[in-house]
């Protein structure tokens, strides 16, 4: 009776392991992904992107010497110009246009080696304008 009971037993646990899956647990598939900087420098062309490649964050150009020259703007992550500044060998040099995270006018003004000079006019976020400053003071 023991035997037949040890017998049972073995060929129980023997058709117990055969029924399980034997496969083992499989690792999620790996994708490459290529690799694309945030910071892009070509031909004079600076371009620097959020994560994600979705939207720039800035862009303009770059002279000889590696300085800010011509237009440069940045943009918010939802694609919102938030400003447009003109340089020079580096220099802020012209007129610059600076708007709040919906898109109203914040400020604009001018500057002259960097500098900020003649009127400046100041908005809130509904676009009423709120004050005006002369530079140099």
């Amino acid at each position: 009776m023991v035997m037949r009971s040890l017998f049972l037993l073995v060929f129980a646990l023997f058709l117990w392991s055969s029924c399980e899956d034997d496969k083992k647990p499989q690792r999620p598939e790996v994708v490459e992904q290529e690799f694309r900087p945030l910071i892009v420098e070509e031909n004079g062309r600076y371009t620097e992107w959020y994560p994600g490649h979705q939207q720039i964050k800035i862009s303009g150009r770059k002279n000889q010497e590696g300085q800010r020259t011509g237009v440069w703007k940045y943009f918010s992550e939802q694609g919102i110009e938030l400003s447009i500044t003109l340089y020079n060998n580096g220099l802020k040099e012209g007129h610059t246009i600076v708007k709040h995270p919906n898109g109203a006018l914040r400020y604009t003004g001018e500057y002259l080696n960097d500098e900020p000079i003649g009127e400046w006019k100041f908005y809130n976020e509904e676009g009423q304008l709120i004050e005006t400053k002369k530079y140099p003071e």
